[in-house]
């Protein structure tokens, strides 16, 4: 690091060279975040700050990523939307609000989800098995699915069993 950014004889840092050296330590620090695991954009920038500080910088970096495509919210939302199958979509609109992921990327996502719904009620219903019927409901519905989804459920599941 010293030869890289010719520290030997320095005795003070020109604001270039701090600039500098800031970045690829928080460049570095996203790198060994991003080798664990996947983050959203607002995510990573967020511990960024927290462990280092330096917003302007951290932006910077996050902007970087984004454009090298190391940072993709969108692929990131899709992978946690089939991950986490039996949320609804209020929910899984809630907790991507919650992680900063643009409304457009959200609403995009949740519209390929919206067909497969009914069939994730159905699913539910049957795994919830002889619970009484209140019950049932309730549990989906903390799931974040739409009552009126319910509904139309349980009406197909009867209409199958006739």
């Amino acid at each position: 690091m010293f030869s890289k950014f010719d520290l030997k004889d320095k005795t003070e840092l020109d604001n270039e060279t701090f600039y500098s050296l800031i970045y690829f330590r928080i460049k570095l620090s996203a790198y060994n975040m991003l080798a664990k695991r996947d983050y959203f954009k607002k995510e990573l920038k967020n511990k960024l700050i927290e462990k280092i500080g330096f917003t302007d910088i951290v932006e910077d970096v996050v902007e970087d990523f984004e454009e090298k495509g190391y940072l993709d919210d969108y692929d990131k939302a899709k992978s946690y939307a089939k991950q986490h199958s039996n949320y609804g979509a209020k929910k899984l609109s809630f907790i991507f609000y919650q992680m900063g992921v643009d409304r457009e990327i959200v609403s995009e996502i949740l519209e390929d989800e919206k067909d497969n719904q009914i069939e994730k009620i159905k699913q539910l219903w049957i795994k919830l098995g002889n619970k009484e019927y209140k019950k049932k409901v309730e549990s989906i519905l903390r799931k974040g699915f739409l009552y009126g989804d319910i509904k139309k459920a349980i009406s197909s599941l009867e209409e199958e069993e006739e």
